[in-house]
């Protein structure tokens, strides 16, 4: 292959990137963001600047059904594109997988394909009590659905229970599921942690070298504005921000805790998380751990279990099967 383009410069491509195919390998990116003109060395196209004569373009976004719709009326060959994901709907958009074979391998090929496989689920008249248009209207719903209807179903047990303490998310990155959390819980103070600049380097750069991540993947968390974070909350009176490295954002909080999100990818920031929220959760209280059973990110799994070790407690645990394998546990 002469000429491959990514359109897409965030996480997705992280997941990518170097376990599927190398960047010597990509031409250019493509990138709506006007502000993009370089990155990782490669030259970022806006998307009515591709050239002919392309032999693939990689889509590895979650914005799938909008850069579909920009193919489309930019006349582009859609067998010479590969979707990597489709989010909540059931139909794959590949038309070529033997494009798909050939640039990602057989193996990712199988994984993508395999993601459309129907399962039995719950019927469309919703048994179970369904989202309000606060949780509806927002990307996370279309893009993590077990997720968010697990936090809502979770929600609705702390209440009818009557657990007591504020709600609180370790690594806030843009604020889309901190945006549920804070629609869920409309009456709940909601302590929002987050250095809102990326990573702590140190950190980073073990996990970096260890495998459980790529130089992509820290530079997607940077830069995060809080303002825009804000703007998301529909409770916006309810959100403290604490701004900067955890667990020194927590000082003098007096607080039981109801609901925790812990979303901070590494294992010491993940067992740093545990060791000051589940002491502090009440009965009847829920923590969510994102990432513990997605495959990039076994550090999550580690830092469970060093948590389990060094504190001799055995932890009430129950994975999802979510967008990316949130651990739930509750006291």
């Amino acid at each position: 292959m002469s000429k491959v383009y990514v359109w897409g410069t965030g996480l997705i491509l992280s997941r990518i990137l170097e376990y599927r195919i190398g960047l010597e390998k990509i031409t250019a990116f493509i990138d709506n963001d006007e502000t993009k003109t370089n990155y990782m060395g490669k030259k970022v196209l806006r998307p009515d600047e591709i050239a002919v004569g392309y032999d693939a373009i990689i889509v590895a976004s979650t914005h799938t059904i909008e850069i579909r719709k920009q193919c489309i009326e930019l006349g582009l060959d859609m067998k010479k594109i590969i979707f990597l994901y489709n989010n909540i709907s059931m139909q794959d958009l590949n038309e070529n997988y033997c494009l798909v074979e050939e640039i990602l391998g057989n193996e990712y090929a199988d994984i993508i394909r395999n993601r459309y496989h129907l399962v039995r689920n719950i019927s469309k008249d919703e048994i179970i009590k369904p989202f309000s248009d606060k949780i509806t209207e927002t990307p996370m719903y279309q893009e993590d659905y077990v997720r968010v209807k697990t936090l809502s179903l979770v929600a609705d047990e702390i209440r009818e229970n009557k657990v007591p303490g504020a709600v609180a998310e370790l690594g806030v990155f843009k604020g889309e599921f901190a945006r549920c959390i804070n629609a869920e819980f409309p009456n709940r103070v909601l302590y929002l942690f987050d250095t809102f600049d990326g990573f702590e380097k140190q950190e980073a750069f073990i996990e970096k070298n260890n495998g459980s991540c790529n130089e992509v993947f820290i530079d997607a968390f940077k830069n995060v504005n809080v303002k825009k974070v804000m703007g998301k909350m529909l409770y916006p009176k309810n959100v403290i921000i604490r701004q900067g490295y955890f667990p020194k954002t927590a000082k003098e909080i007096e607080e039981k805790f109801a609901f925790v999100s812990l979303d901070v990818d590494f294992e010491e920031s993940t067992l740093k998380g545990l060791e000051y929220f589940y002491p502090r959760l009440a009965h009847g209280g829920y923590i969510f751990i994102h990432d513990y059973n997605y495959g990039y990110f076994d550090c999550i799994k580690k830092a469970v279990k060093t948590f389990e070790e060094k504190y001799r407690t055995k932890l009430c645990k129950v994975p999802l099967c979510d967008a990316i394998g949130t651990l739930v546990i509750t006291k």
